[in-house]
């Protein structure tokens, strides 16, 4: 087990601001010039600078204290509070907008980058739950910050730590990047399809092959339970990721008492569900293990279809183009509904089975590769969860 010596943030790092006075106006923000960086350029622990607006020299030597420099640390103080990015590949010149913590060492006791891991840790997260609670303040003051106390062990075993999580991170960067890129080959397919087939004279309203039912809300005065039933109860909720939506731990049930009430507004496994309020057009495909489940009221499920294959309209209907088709039959000035009348009108390109299963026989093959890359990416931030809280508590030794 590691040796660690507790530290406060006062003692060892020191935090600069843009102060109030020193504002910058919407108007000052340039193509060109020095850098301005914003809590929206943080993506991923790392500064954006490619999306990163711009200031005249002037605002940038206007404070020398928040002028940028390589391995920096930075904190958003309001907002969405404690996002934090490291510095890396910093242009000559880069400040501050309003709203974000430079954080600097003071006496080389603590590496930067072993407090970047802990201030993603629990243990941060903790300390942010505490000072915030039972109070209206809603942001990060400077003077709470100095106020964080954590523990470190010596600076070559932090470096040691550093190594082995800037790894895992090393990892995880490139499956992300996999997933972009399967997503945006996927994307790209998809256009292609529809650039090519849909136009005027070569479409077809849902309406004409398939129809729209509606799902039903639990009866009045009952509520769904946690305690497994017969009877699973899909929610908007429970189909925003997956194609196929099986049933999971995280679902909910019908009473059996209540079941007889609502019996007619289930799903077969194989049907096409489609979100109808609120979050409209999130779209999935309902597997086996919810096959006869009970539908919410606030979905369409698109039945007795014919000459389409569900597989095929579930890609049109995640693609950019058919997401414009439901934005379009959308109402709802406070809460956004998608009519079931609005999805019968829905036009659809018309293609033979063979060309829809030869275009869903490409996608399938790409959503295969981003589910595999999926699994691979949640697999390595349990990982790294575990192992930053094992090292930042000095539980285990850094190797």
């Amino acid at each position: 087990m590691a040796s660690m010596t507790k530290h406060t943030l006062i003692d060892c790092f020191t935090l600069r601001a843009r102060i109030g006075w020193q504002g910058l106006r919407s108007d000052e923000f340039k193509t060109e010039g020095a850098y301005l960086v914003t809590g929206w350029d943080f993506v991923n622990g790392r500064i954006n600078w490619d999306d990163c607006y711009h200031v005249s020299v002037d605002r940038f030597e206007q404070d020398k204290g928040i002028q940028l420099r390589e391995n920096d640390l930075l904190v958003t103080k309001d907002g969405t509070v404690g996002k934090t990015a490291f510095v890396v590949d910093c242009p000559t010149q880069a400040t501050l907008n309003s709203h974000i913590f430079l954080v600097r060492s003071k006496d080389g006791s603590v590496e930067p980058e072993y407090l970047y891991y802990l201030l993603n840790s629990a243990v941060f997260s903790d300390f942010m739950r505490n000072i915030l609670t039972g109070t209206t303040i809603k942001g990060l003051t400077q003077g709470n910050f100095y106020k964080f106390e954590f523990e470190a062990p010596d600076v070559p075993t932090q470096k040691k730590i550093v190594s082995v999580l800037e790894s895992i991170d090393d990892v995880i960067d490139k499956t992300r990047d996999l997933i972009e890129k399967y997503t945006s080959l996927m994307k790209g397919v998809v256009q292609d399809i529809l650039t090519n087939d849909i136009n005027d004279e070569n479409t077809v309203k849902i309406g004409s092959f398939a129809d729209a039912l509606g799902g039903k809300r639990i009866p009045k005065g009952s509520e769904l339970t946690i305690a497994k039933t017969a009877h699973p109860y899909i929610r908007v909720r429970d189909m925003t990721k997956p194609k196929v939506i099986e049933l999971t731990d995280d679902y909910m049930y019908v009473e059996e008492s209540d079941f007889h009430k609502i019996s007619r507004y289930i799903v077969n496994a194989g049907d096409l569900i489609i979100s109808i309020v609120g979050t409209v057009g999130a779209v999935a495909l309902v597997g086996e293990t919810l096959d006869k489940a009970n539908l919410t009221e606030n979905c369409s499920k698109i039945v007795n279809i014919k000459g389409y294959s569900p597989e095929f309209l579930y890609y049109f209907l995640k693609s950019e183009y058919g997401q414009k088709e439901i934005a379009g039959g959308t109402v709802g000035e406070v809460q956004a509904k998608l009519p079931l009348k609005n999805i019968l009108e829905i036009n659809v390109p018309i293609l033979s089975m063979p060309e829809q299963e030869a275009i869903v026989e490409k996608l399938r093959i790409l959503d295969e590769k981003i589910d595999k890359e999926v699994q691979y990416y949640n697999k390595m931030e349990s990982i790294k969860a575990g192992l930053m809280h094992d090292l930042l508590s000095g539980s285990i030794d850094a190797l």
